[in-house]
């Protein structure tokens, strides 16, 4: 299972379904993509990633296109949200696999926790609660599936809205990452949001993060910084930060520089 985590939600998922699905082996998606061919020989291929923009993350459409999957293996996919049924994902993902001859036999939803604070506050303790008990249950029917190879679909609402938004999104990618604010009162030079970028995006001359605009707004810097020193513009000022409870801030940076 190839999996892609900023704030751990994706990293709790995929780790969930390994423990029911034990010869499972886990890799992470900036990680692999840095190596010159990725490729993959199982019986069964998952992904499992957080929406971004009602649409897959950057790094793992670049991922997708570049991944070569031999022989014809049961293929899901795994989008955590805040909101599912609306995006598009999964359709995104069969455009790139239907060019390698290979679809997505399982697409699944797991709804826990939205850290795109720019929109809205961290949903309240108890309702993150809900959600982790909910979404327990919906990894075991997946791991039952996902052993039996059985196909399963799911819904992807406005899609035609969804695409322009996503498109929108990714035409301003170069200059995203001008909205991050460092408050250099509070930073402590810790290094955490270097460490945690899955882009090699920040750099700290002064010890201060200074972003290379090379940004996929995962927003894993914002949410890492135990201080709260990382803005995305004023709107996230006073909100509440995010991690999985079931996450520590090491397995989030473990792979250090080799994400570039």
């Amino acid at each position: 299972m190839y999996y892609y985590s900023a704030t751990g939600n994706s990293l709790y998922t995929a780790r969930a379904l390994q423990e029911l699905l034990p010869e499972a082996e886990l890799r992470y998606i900036p990680e692999a993509l840095a190596e010159d061919s990725p490729s993959v020989n199982a019986e069964c291929v998952g992904f499992v990633f957080p929406m971004h923009y009602f649409g897959l993350p950057l790094q793992v459409e670049e991922f997708l296109e570049k991944l070569t999957i031999y022989e014809s293996p049961y293929t899901f996919a795994i989008a955590t949200c805040g909101v599912p049924y609306w995006g598009r994902p999964f359709l995104d993902a069969e455009a790139i696999l239907a060019k390698k001859n290979r679809k997505l036999h399982g697409k699944w939803y797991v709804r826990l926790v939205s850290n795109y604070i720019p929109y809205r506050d961290i949903a309240a303790d108890w309702r993150i609660s809900i959600r982790a008990w909910l979404a327990k249950r919906k990894i075991r029917k997946i791991a039952d599936a996902v052993k039996n190879k059985e196909p399963h679909d799911t819904w992807q609402l406005l899609r035609k809205f969804c695409q322009r938004y996503h498109e929108d999104w990714r035409a301003r990618q170069e200059r995203i990452d001008e909205a991050f604010l460092c408050d250099k009162e509070k930073c402590t030079s810790c290094g955490l949001c270097e460490k945690i970028c899955p882009r090699g995006n920040i750099e700290r001359p002064e010890g201060f993060p200074v972003w290379q605009h090379r940004c996929v707004e995962c927003l894993g810097c914002l949410h890492i910084c135990p201080v709260k020193a990382v803005d995305f513009g004023e709107v996230t000022k006073g909100r509440k930060r995010y991690r999985h409870k079931e996450i520590k801030v090491t397995e989030l940076i473990k792979s250090g520089k080799s994400r570039g």
